[in-house]
């Protein structure tokens, strides 16, 4: 019995502590009057406006520090001095310009011929070459002709024609014995400009 009278006790005492926090708080406010309310008020706002300041103030901090942390970066990078804007300018120069592709495709044939290779067609296709302004035109040749005359022309048209690159040489021969072969190469030529 001695137990059970204890927890009534403590509630009734909690219950009395909250009582009397209301009351002293009801008090205060009817002595302070107006002037006082208006007071309270002002220090709520101006905890509420600090803490505001002080969120968008560290905003403000973490994007200041990455800002810093990029113009650092970028700071140490190496910048293009005018000597390699004109070695570039010069580079891109020496491309024949994406208008000259029929006159590319022509010197090929031409190549071709000397070496006694006769070409059917030439499937190609363009794009633009990423962070340049050249274009690359993609060329896919078959060919059927004696495997020294088909080196001897991709030797004479690499030396000749510096804008044009090989991608790959696949060949197929039927036997041995025979010197001439089935060839699929693959180009790439580089146009200045885009087409």
């Amino acid at each position: 019995m001695f137990a059970t009278d204890k927890a009534p006790r403590a509630a009734a005492r909690d219950r009395s502590g909250v009582v009397l926090v209301k009351e002293y708080a009801g008090r205060f406010a009817m002595n302070a009057g107006l002037p006082g309310a208006l007071g309270v008020f002002l220090l709520v706002a101006a905890v509420l406006g600090a803490y505001v300041g002080q969120v968008v103030n560290d905003g403000r901090a973490a994007a200041l520090d990455e800002e810093r942390l990029r113009l650092a970066r970028s700071a140490s990078a190496p910048a293009a001095g005018p000597d390699e804007r004109a070695q570039l300018a010069a580079f891109l120069e020496r491309f024949p310009p994406a208008t000259a592709l029929p006159e590319s495709l022509r010197r090929l044939n031409e190549h071709a011929a000397a070496h006694g290779i006769n070409l059917q067609r030439t499937d190609y296709n363009s794009s633009a070459v990423a962070g340049t302004s050249l274009t690359q035109v993609s060329l896919a040749i078959p060919v059927q002709a004696d495997a020294d005359a088909i080196y001897a022309w991709l030797g004479a048209l690499l030396r000749e024609m510096p804008e044009i690159a090989l991608d790959s040489v696949s060949l197929k021969r039927d036997s041995t014995e025979t010197a001439r072969v089935e060839a699929e190469i693959r180009l790439q030529l580089y146009l200045r400009g885009r087409s």
